[in-house]
């Protein structure tokens, strides 16, 4: 996915780049790899967890698949 490609309909955040835009983990609870995706549409970084989303991390930041 290209570095300025737009994600819309992500929760706020996601949308801050604070929490992963595919499970939900928030990074500011929880330790996990992540890399940047794309933009959100105000303008700020969106990243994804790397490799996969584990379902202990969506499980321990009550995030979900979108």
């Amino acid at each position: 996915m290209n570095h300025d490609t737009i994600i819309a309909g992500l929760a706020a955040l996601q949308a801050d780049g604070l929490a992963c835009m595919a499970c939900g983990a928030d990074y500011l609870r929880v330790r996990v790899p992540h890399v940047q995706v794309g933009r959100s549409v105000t303008g700020s970084q969106v990243f994804a967890c790397v490799g996969y989303c584990p379902d202990d991390v969506r499980r321990a930041t009550g995030g979900g698949l979108r």
